[in-house]
């Protein structure tokens, strides 16, 4: 099979692949006039198709038939080393990249290799709508391979038997019935396989379980009634042959609190437990619907062939964007909201209708219909966490998070669990969240997934065996404004307190300079995941007083010392509400909790001293306090002088320097 490449398209690409070596290799810059690409384009040469669309999605003025079409467009391979130390063949060990420029705006492509099988298919595929039988037959045989070959994928840690309270009964076989019921399980004697649902509720309301409309869910309700997002995955459900369907509004009593509660707190059964999950990825409501009418300017997988000087043989490649997965997947409206995260991560498999292609994703395997093999493996490989806990890594979809684990972690399992799941926490603070009350429990599926692993207690998103090392998360204040909410949430030491994207600074403590004596929280319900009501952290420790917030470099502030002459800093300091953190009257107390390893550092491990700013808590006991942010000494000696130390009283249970942080 040949691919529909115009004439400079094809001499640009064969000059630069070496017939010897059977691979392309790096180019000069080569020009060609802009109207010259929009008539290839015009003339069905797939790579001008391709780079006309894609500037186009960024910038809607470039290449358009309306600009100066004598703008030179610039088109150059490039050849980068590829380190998986896995490779196995010299076509593995380099990557070729074409990057292809107009006026400031730059695009890149990465070439990759494919058989002519593979190309031919690609290039015949039928791209209609997202809820076609092409896109549901290639859906199929994902989730066939993976329910047959897979073993991680189907070694699911649910309790045998384990049914959800309620199920979506959309019909066994057809003919099916023009009206689903809602079925309640407690009586069932076997579990049943189910599909699950991931959507957003949006401004529009989806119709909702509620105590007065139980039975008549339980009677029927038609079809025509539902939402389009619903009846797409009934749709759905039926293609896939299963009788059972989970939405949460319609499985969960949405005006009871005690249901609410109690089936909340299940999110790790639900969703572990289900056979698949349908995302309505790119729909804002429940109007939006699974499926999509693909855009017309969308063109499908792009392949070129390149054929040798002498015509003895042809190598085929495909035209990679690098943005379809972090673009079209990863950025989708439904992964922007929180409770998604841990649906997604929790489900054993993903089945995402995005505006453009199906995506797939499950514990062993990402593809989507422009790459229904497999997404290649250096898409995900440098945002793994490599903690060597075999059992947690089958279950979370780790290429999601967006940080390395640091090498010198060694093999302490502790600390690369404790750094995925600070990784968690960052990517869970990023994402919207409809009820700011939901802080805590939109997270508890993943956090009783890792009580199982760290085999420790939890306290509102912070473990206890490593408590020291969760206090010290930072708001990002540079990615929004800072703020906590208006109803309590969560004691202010814990990240869930504050409404912000919040980061952890890779590293550990070295040394505490701080005791734990004890820690309670007040859960609402059974749960100690879910929601909490109240909590405390008594620490035994040295305080010390008299700072204030010198000035401010850009999100950058700085404690000084009072009565401190000139500009020395005595520590950087980042506030959890900036907005209320520079009266200079406000009275800053610090709480050193231990010498800290930063392996940011240019120079490697540097040793400083990181802690707690506090203010004293109002209506409260003398040495009660509440988090105001957290402080990094510039030098860990000034918070080791006994002058600096406050003059504390006994005031709890006799003791001395017992600090209590509510």
């Amino acid at each position: 099979m040949k691919v529909a490449l115009c004439g400079n398209c094809k001499d640009f690409l064969q000059s630069n692949h070496n017939a010897k070596l059977r691979r392309l290799e790096d180019s000069r810059e080569y020009e060609r006039s802009a109207s010259i690409i929009l008539e290839a384009a015009d003339s069905g040469c797939r790579l001008c198709e391709t780079t006309v669309r894609k500037f186009r999605s960024l910038q809607s003025d470039l290449l358009s038939p309306s600009q100066t079409n004598d703008q030179p467009v610039r088109f150059q391979l490039l050849i980068r080393p590829y380190w998986n130390t896995n490779c196995q063949s010299p076509e593995e060990q380099d990557r070729p990249f074409l990057r292809i420029s107009i006026s400031q705006q730059q695009i890149e492509f990465r070439l990759w290799r494919v058989p002519e099988i593979l190309a031919t298919a690609g290039a015949a595929y039928d791209y209609h709508g997202t809820g076609s039988e092409t896109s549901f037959a290639k859906a199929k045989e994902w989730f066939h391979e993976c329910i047959l070959e897979h073993d991680n994928c189907n070694g699911v840690n649910i309790p045998k038997n384990w049914i959800p309270s309620r199920l979506i009964d959309v019909g066994s076989r057809p003919p099916f019935p023009d009206t689903v019921k809602l079925r309640q399980t407690k009586d069932w004697q076997t579990s049943v396989q189910y599909a699950a649902l991931s959507h957003c509720w949006g401004a529009v309301q989806p119709i909702k379980l509620l105590q007065k409309n139980v039975h008549t869910l339980m009677s029927g309700i038609s079809t025509v009634d539902l939402p389009k997002t619903f009846r797409d995955a009934i749709y759905a459900t039926r293609k896939f042959g299963l009788q059972y369907l989970w939405i949460d509004s319609l499985c969960i009593i949405q005006d009871s609190n005690e249901d609410w509660d109690f089936e909340s707190s299940l999110m790790t059964h639900v969703y572990g437990g289900c056979l698949l999950n349908f995302a309505a990825a790119s729909s804002r409501d429940c109007m939006g619907g699974l499926f999509q009418n693909r855009p017309s300017s969308y063109l499908g997988p792009c392949f070129v062939s390149v054929e040798s000087q002498n015509d003895t043989f042809i190598s085929y490649y495909q035209l990679w964007d690098q943005d379809i997965w972090p673009v079209e997947f990863e950025s989708a409206t439904l992964n922007k909201r929180a409770w998604v995260m841990q649906e997604r991560m929790l489900s054993p498999r993903t089945l995402a209708f995005s505006k453009t292609q199906v995506f797939w994703e499950c514990r062993c395997k990402r593809a989507s219909e422009e790459f229904p093999s497999d997404f290649p493996i250096e898409s995900f490989e440098m945002n793994q966490m490599y903690f060597k806990q075999p059992l947690l890594q089958n279950k979370l979809k780790v290429h999601a998070l967006n940080r390395n684990a640091d090498s010198r972690l060694g093999d302490d399992p502790i600390r690369r669990l404790s750094l995925a799941w600070h990784n968690l926490v960052m990517l869970y603070s990023t994402k919207d969240m409809t009820f700011e009350e939901d802080k805590l429990v939109a997270i508890s599926g993943l956090a009783e997934l890792f009580a199982a692993q760290m085999g420790t207690s939890y306290f509102a998103g912070l473990w206890k065996s490593t408590l020291l090392k969760d206090l010290l998360w930072e708001v990002d204040a540079e990615k929004s404004v800072t703020k906590r909410p208006l109803k309590y949430r969560a004691p202010s030491w814990s990240w869930a307190s504050v409404e912000c994207p919040v980061k952890y600074l890779p590293g550990w403590i070295k040394s505490n300079q701080v005791t734990v004596i004890d820690v309670k929280i007040q859960t609402v319900s059974q749960s100690q995941f879910g929601r909490v009501s109240g909590g405390y952290l008594q620490f035994q420790g040295r305080l010390f007083s008299d700072f204030y917030v010198g000035f401010q470099e850009g999100f950058r502030y700085f404690l000084k010392k009072r009565g401190q002459r000139g500009n020395k800093r005595v520590a950087y300091c980042m506030p959890d509400e900036p907005a209320t953190f520079t009266d200079p009257q406000l009275e800053i107390l610090c709480l050193p909790i231990g010498s800290y390893v930063d392996t940011t550092r240019a120079l490697g491990e540097v040793y400083g001293c990181k802690g707690l700013m506090l203010i004293t808590q109002r209506n409260q006991p003398r040495g009660y306090y509440k988090r105001l942010g957290t402080f990094e000494a510039f030098r860990d000696e000034f918070f080791k002088d006994p002058n600096n130390q406050v003059a504390i009283d006994r005031y709890v249970e006799g003791k001395e320097d017992m600090i209590v942080v509510l």
